[in-house]
This record gives C-alpha cells, sequence and structure tokens, in this order.
C-alpha cells in the first residue's frame, strides 16, 4: 500500500513540474535594458526588483584586447617621441660605396611529385624555405625558375642561362651497386 502511495506521490509530482513548464513556456521574458544605476545625487539607485550596478563605463579598451584570446597582452601606452632636435653637422665627404657582394646562386624548389595524364605533365614543387607545394607545368614560372621539361622521373629547370636537373628520387637510390661488391649481410629475424 505505502509503495502505491509512494508511486501516485511521485505521478502527481510529475504532472504538477509539467504544468509549471508549460505556464513558464508561454510566459513572455522581459529584455529591456536596465535603467543607469546611477540617480540625480550621483549615488546608486535601486529599480524594483533589481541588483544595484555602477555606470558601466567605457568598454573600448575591452574590446581592442579581447579578454579571453591566448594573445592578451598587458596594456603598454605608446612612448611618446621626444621633439626633434636640430644639430649642425659639418658636411663629410663618403667613401665610395664598396661593390655590391654577388649574389648567391638560388636555391632550385624541390621536387616532390609528378603527374602525366593525356600528355601533359605537371611538376609538384616547393620553394626552398615554403612549406607549401603546387603543380606547375612546362613553362611556368617558380621563384624566378623557368620549367623547361618534365620527364618521368625528372624536371628540367632554368634560370639566367643556367640549368637545373631536379631528379624524383635522390640518386643513391637509383645507383647500382657494382658488380664486384660483396652481397648485404642478411637481415636478422625480428621478434
Amino acid at each position: 500500500m505505502t509503495g502505491k502511495l509512494a508511486g501516485m506521490a511521485i505521478a502527481a509530482a510529475i504532472a504538477v513540474l509539467a504544468l509549471v513548464n508549460v505556464a513558464l513556456y508561454d510566459t513572455p521574458v522581459d529584455i529591456t535594458p536596465v535603467a543607469s544605476g546611477k540617480g540625480h545625487d550621483g549615488g546608486l539607485v535601486s529599480v524594483a526588483g533589481s541588483l544595484q550596478f555602477p555606470e558601466a563605463g567605457d568598454f573600448s579598451e575591452t574590446f581592442q584586447r579581447p579578454l579571453f584570446t591566448p594573445t592578451r597582452r598587458k596594456f603598454v601606452p605608446p612612448p611618446v617621441a621626444p621633439p626633434p632636435v636640430e644639430v649642425a653637422v659639418a658636411p663629410v665627404e663618403q667613401a665610395p660605396a664598396p661593390p655590391p657582394p654577388e649574389a648567391p646562386p638560388a636555391v632550385a624548389p624541390s621536387l616532390l611529385g609528378i603527374s602525366i595524364h593525356s600528355g601533359a605533365a605537371k611538376a609538384l614543387l616547393r620553394v626552398a624555405g615554403s612549406e607549401a607545394a603546387a603543380w606547375y607545368g612546362s613553362g611556368d614560372t617558380v621563384d624566378g625558375w623557368k620549367v623547361s621539361a618534365i620527364d618521368n622521373d625528372q624536371a628540367v629547370l632554368e634560370r639566367d642561362g643556367k640549368l637545373a636537373r631536379i631528379p624524383l628520387y635522390p640518386p643513391w637510390k637509383n645507383v647500382p651497386a657494382p658488380a664486384n661488391a660483396p652481397p648485404p649481410p642478411p637481415s636478422e629475424p625480428q621478434l
């Protein structure tokens, strides 16, 4: 009997909570802005049923330095530059400028892949110091290098009259073993 009474009490509580939810669902929510918290004398004023908030003020610095970003730094005002001062200087003869040093030879891009489709060949090239690579066809220019030719296993680039043959595979992988070289030692079995 007490089990039935407890079950009925729980069912009644659930029904009451469901009715409260339906009533709250149909109740409009007041989203009008809160009135300023200052009165005529500058002191805080209590709006009926609300908390007392001080004047919000200007948030421009907050918008310039968002609170939850990893790059947020302490505000440092820009330095004030001293006024320029005029100084009288006697003219000095300048020594002739040394000749500019010869520019180091340009490094050719790295060849990452070759695609030949319907007779059109393209090379996947990456410029030295870059993380990104792009596809280039014959006649295209990459970092000052002109793609002259693309074969099955190499690309030929030209710059300032110099040719650079870039193999797709490193040369040490393509070198056949000498005929009189001993066979490689047998590998140990992996356990």
